[in-house]
C-alpha cells in the first residue's frame, strides 16, 4: 500500500501570515487543496494521511468534505517539530496499515503544491528498489563553506550538490526504524531521509521539476500565482 503523508502542521513564520500558510488562498482555493489534489488523483497512491495541528482539524475536515478528498483516511495530530509530526504519522499508521503488505510512505510538505503524478510514481518505484528516495533539484549556484566569522573555507563541488524537496519516500519498516532510532537518540535531522542516512542505509536522489518547490515566503506565494496563471 502506498500512503501519501501530507505534513500540514507547520507554523510558517517566514510567510508572516496570521494563519497556517497552507490555508492561505491560491487562485481562490487554499494552498493545501492543490497539494492534496496531486495525491488524490494519482492512481498509485492508495490513501492519504493528513497531519495537522489538533486545533486546526475542523478547518482541514471542512476542506476534505468540500472538495471530496476521498483518499484521506486519517487526520493525525502534528507534533512540535516537523520530525515529530512525521514520527506521529509513522507510528499511527503502524496500527492502521495491513501488516502483511509492502507499505511505502511518501512524506510530503503541505506547502509543495506543484508535485506531479510522475514524481510521485517515480518516488514509489524508486523506494521499492532502494528503500528510500528523495525528489531534489541539482544546485545551480556556487556554494561556499564559511567559518563563524563569515570567511570562506572552501568552494564546494557544485555537481555533487542537490537541494532537497518532497516527497521523501521510505519503505515502511525502514521508516519505523529510522524515526524510532532518531527519537531514542534525541536526534533531529534536517529532513526525513537524513534519518535513514544515519542508519547507513542508501537514499536515492531523483531529479524533480523546478516547479516542485516549497512555498515558504510571500515571494514564493507570488511566484506560485504566476505559475498557475501561466498554466491555465
Amino acid at each position: 500500500m502506498n500512503v501519501g503523508i501530507v505534513l500540514a502542521s507547520g507554523q510558517g513564520k517566514r510567510m508572516k501570515a496570521k494563519k497556517n500558510k497552507v490555508l492561505l488562498e491560491l487562485q481562490g482555493k487554499p494552498l493545501i487543496y492543490y497539494t492534496i489534489k496531486s495525491f488524490e488523483e494519482c492512481n498509485e497512491v492508495d490513501l492519504i494521511a493528513l497531519v495537522c495541528k489538533p486545533v486546526e482539524k475542523d478547518f482541514f475536515q471542512g476542506i476534505i468534505e468540500k472538495y471530496k478528498f476521498n483518499k484521506i483516511k486519517y487526520l493525525i495530530d502534528g507534533g512540535q517539530e516537523r520530525q515529530d509530526s512525521a514520527y506521529n504519522a509513522v507510528f499511527y499508521l503502524e496500527k492502521a496499515l495491513p501488516k502483511k503488505e509492502e507499505n511505502i510512505l511518501l512524506f510530503h510538505n503541505g506547502a509543495n503544491p506543484f508535485v506531479t503524478e510522475e514524481e510521485i510514481n517515480r518516488s514509489i518505484q524508486t523506494a521499492k528498489k532502494y528503500g528510500a528516495c528523495v525528489v531534489a533539484h541539482s544546485t545551480k549556484d556556487t556554494v561556499k563553506e564559511v567559518n563563524e566569522e563569515g570567511l570562506v573555507i572552501k568552494t564546494l563541488e557544485r555537481k555533487k550538490l542537490w537541494n532537497m524537496q518532497t516527497p521523501q519516500t521510505i519503505e515502511f519498516e525502514l521508516a519505523k526504524k529510522a524515526f524510532g532510532q532518531a527519537r531514542e537518540d534525541n536526534f533531529i535531522g534536517t529532513d526525513d531521509v537524513s534519518l535513514v542516512e544515519r542508519l547507513g542505509d542508501p537514499v536515492k536522489v531523483i531529479e524533480g521539476s523546478e516547479f516542485n518547490f516549497k512555498i515558504t515566503t510571500p515571494i514564493d506565494l507570488e511566484l506560485a500565482e504566476i505559475i498557475f496563471k501561466n498554466n491555465q
